[in-house]
């Protein structure tokens, strides 16, 4: 029982990592706000299937002028050749 429990998670787990390896996907990892010389900062981390992104926002707590939170989804863009 224990055996095919561990194989179900690890299949969807598989699958999970093969839908953002093969999409234009990534999903949120960490988020964190940092100071920076004038204004305070956003940095989201994303994984995408094969590796990380690193995002950087304008943050702002009441969400007006900035972000307060970092998008949980976001879109790759392919790397100039």
């Amino acid at each position: 029982m224990f055996l095919k429990i561990l194989s179900v998670v690890l299949g969807l787990a598989g699958l999970a990592w093969l839908a953002l390896l093969f999409s234009s996907q990534a999903i949120l990892v960490s988020e964190r706000v940092e100071k920076a010389a004038m204004h305070e900062k956003l940095v989201c981390t994303y994984y995408a299937g094969s590796r990380t992104i690193r995002k950087e926002y304008w943050y702002s707590k009441s969400d007006s002028f900035g972000r307060a939170a970092c998008p949980r989804w976001e879109r790759v863009r392919l790397a100039p050749e």
